[in-house]
């Protein structure tokens, strides 16, 4: 049974209070970042028998805690959810094979306050010292996670007011890429400098995994593609934090 959560105007005095006392964002602290706290967070989710005591309360900053947040969701995640709503600010979606100069790309346009919502970036968040194509091995807990911190982060977009927003993904047809347009709105960028340069960056970057992957996406943009099975018949339920989740397991490499 959910504990109750206190509102109204003791629950607003109680999220002051609890704001004033720790200022700072515990989980940046914790990684040498200072970033000011703007939600009292339930160490323990009422849903799963925590209480609303001040000894399960940590105060986080607003990315900290959709991470945790997005994280804590079981089962799988949809890899194109289809809750999502187009971006309030300027959006632009990049697409290409892996080793296709997509990162590098966002890299030299992104302005500093932008919002670059990137896969890679966000394993490396939940798991200090991974590194993307270093095994043909998934981890599909790891990547489940990931993706939904992704999808949360795609979410927010419908209501962001500042700076533009890039989001990398792999799409390696133009169905695909037409459907996550329409989903976010925003531009589509393609960058594919072909399978021999991506094969040469792969084993120049150490990373001779990533050659499969680079075949796996040739194959897959030469073929038809269709909103996956898990998505076009998914049973859409909210979890206990208020994200949408699905039953299915839909992971790959984006």
């Amino acid at each position: 049974m959910e504990r109750e959560r206190k509102t109204g105007t003791t629950g607003m005095n109680l999220r002051r209070r609890r704001l004033r006392a720790e200022p700072l964002c515990r989980h940046c602290v914790a990684k040498g970042r200072v970033s000011a706290s703007t939600v009292p967070d339930h160490i323990i989710p009422l849903g799963q028998g925590g209480t609303d005591d001040d000894f399960n309360i940590q105060c986080l900053c607003q990315d900290c805690h959709l991470i945790k947040t997005a994280t804590e969701g079981q089962g799988g995640a949809a890899n194109h959810p289809t809750w999502l709503k187009p971006s309030a600010i300027p959006l632009t979606i990049v697409c290409g094979p892996p080793c296709g100069g997509k990162s590098t790309y966002v890299k030299c346009h992104a302005g500093f306050a932008d919002t670059i919502i990137e896969l890679d970036t966000i394993l490396n968040e939940l798991s200090p010292g991974y590194k993307h194509w270093s095994s043909d091995v998934l981890d599909k807990d790891l990547f489940n996670k990931g993706i939904r911190v992704r999808n949360a982060m795609l979410g927010q977009l419908h209501s962001a007011s500042k700076g533009s927003a890039w989001f990398i993904v792999s799409a390696p047809t133009s169905a695909e890429r037409a459907w996550w347009g329409e989903c976010l709105g925003g531009k589509v960028v393609v960058l594919n400098p072909g399978i021999v340069e991506c094969t040469r960056r792969a084993l120049a970057r150490g990373t001779p995994h990533a050659v499969s992957g680079v075949l796996a996406w040739e194959r897959a943009a030469n073929s038809p593609w269709v909103l996956p099975k898990d998505n076009t018949k998914q049973r859409v339920a909210i979890d206990i934090h208020g994200w949408p989740v699905v039953n299915a397991i839909g992971i790959d490499r984006r």
